[in-house]
């Protein structure tokens, strides 16, 4: 539609010069005015045409986002299993591939200074609230340190603590979500939950610091089949590290400068976020160059977190099941949002809940408005680091949604009923939203 209207505009304004044309009747006053329209003012209103398109693009895409393309999957893997060349996903942590070396005098002097040592992180295969109940009660196992020199086995005392690491990079892409202006979308991560530290709590008498590990062995007692060892937490989205390409251009405020960035490397298909701390003004992709506007003046190297979209392979084979935040709109979905329509009756938000396709876990059945929660909690806000500044929770209406239990990954379930109220508590800020798994 826009590129006819341009068409007609250009046809009338050639119409137009004819007309003047036709209307001069010196012959060399014709050629004369010609030859002026030609060369300088049809190419003058051609260039102010291309300018205003491309600004009216720039326009566009600041505003304009294709959400599918910021979802984020989440997964856990065994380490001897994991695949550095996949298509799709990248451990959290890349020191978690590198094989952890520590020394007894390092465990000896930090159980002495701070009470424990980080020794390894394990995943609990288990229900939220029987995780809530061990990690409370914080059992102590006992642990064996065999070492070469001296030749001998060390008995020392460890116990489990929550491990934050992983939901701290979570509430990192957060940050860069807002400060890359990209609305923000639940992350779907229930193994996140599940991660602990195994940690030294006390060492024998006779270490002197020298002896050289050998191998670590820990006794779990009834614990032994929830407890994975060597399970490494992955997803999407990886970091690089991308030069500007050519010179920073300055802005018209003489204030900013636009740097671009070559994404032919790396796939324009997927999407990305710059992470920097100097006043970034805007942030937008083009095809295959992205564009930021910051008050840096200098080329630089810019870090970059891509966030891969591809779809899963025939070969790829997991453990366990990858979770995703995305969700199939409806056309109604899609009218609302553009709209800005509210969620106000029991059936759309049954089709907000579905349209995430987690039935097989959870299945929504129906809501309540209640005066307060009943003592047991089966859920937790996943968007933790969001803070609500304006809203007193206490003052507010509970908004109790009821599931029933899917056929799959029962140790899950309730994680991923965390996440589905999480996103239905953004729907609705004016209720303190809480799950019941029946």
């Amino acid at each position: 539609m826009e590129q006819m209207e341009q068409e007609t505009r250009m046809k009338a304004m050639k119409e137009m010069i004819q007309r003047e044309i036709q209307s001069i009747s010196g012959l060399e006053e014709r050629v004369a005015f010609k030859e002026l329209m030609e060369s300088v003012f049809l190419s003058l209103y051609e260039t102010n045409l291309k300018m205003y398109e491309e600004l009216e693009q720039r326009v566009k895409d600041d505003l304009e986002y294709d959400k599918n393309r910021y979802y984020i999957k989440t997964g856990m893997i065994e380490k001897e299993f994991f695949d550095a060349s996949h298509h799709l996903l990248f451990p959290m942590e890349e020191n978690d591939l590198r094989e952890k070396v520590y020394s007894m005098k390092e465990i000896g002097q930090a159980v002495a200074e701070g009470g424990e040592f980080p020794l390894m992180k394990v995943m609990l295969c288990c229900d939220f609230l029987e995780l809530r109940r061990i990690l409370q009660a914080q059992p102590v196992f006992e642990g064996v340190i065999r070492t070469q020199e001296p030749e001998g086995e060390w008995k020392v005392e460890v116990s489990l603590r929550e491990n934050r690491e992983y939901l701290d990079k979570i509430a990192y892409l957060y940050f860069l979500f807002t400060r890359n202006g990209i609305p923000w979308q639940t992350v779907n991560a229930p193994y996140l939950y599940k991660m602990a530290d195994v940690v030294v709590t006390g060492m024998p008498e006779g270490v002197t610091g020298e002896e050289k590990i050998e191998q670590v062995s820990i006794q779990f007692g009834e614990y032994s089949r929830i407890i994975r060892q060597d399970v490494i937490p992955v997803w999407n989205v990886r970091r690089l590290e991308l030069e500007s390409v050519g010179f920073p251009t300055p802005c018209e405020d003489y204030r900013n400068f636009e740097h671009q960035i070559s994404l032919r490397q790396h796939g324009a298909e997927h999407a990305y976020l710059v992470e920097d701390d100097r006043n970034i003004r805007t942030v937008s992709q083009n095809g295959e160059k992205l564009r930021i506007v910051c008050e840096t003046g200098e080329a630089k190297k810019w870090g970059i977190y891509q966030i891969r979209s591809s779809k899963e392979q025939r070969i790829d084979r997991y453990t366990f099941p990858i979770m995703e935040n995305g969700r199939e709109d409806s056309f109604s979905e899609k009218y609302q949002r553009k709209w800005n329509q509210q969620i106000r009756t029991q059936t759309e938000l049954t089709r907000f809940i579905k349209g995430f396709g987690l039935e097989d876990y959870v299945s929504y059945q129906y809501c309540r408005i209640e005066d307060h929660f009943s003592d047991r909690q089966e859920t937790y806000s996943v968007n933790f680091f969001v803070q609500d500044e304006i809203r007193d929770k206490t003052a507010q209406k509970k908004l109790v949604l009821y599931f029933r239990q899917g056929r799959k990954e029962e140790w899950l379930q309730r994680d991923i009923l965390s996440f589905l109220v999480s996103e239905v508590q953004r729907v609705y800020p004016e209720y303190d939203c809480g799950g019941i798994l029946q």
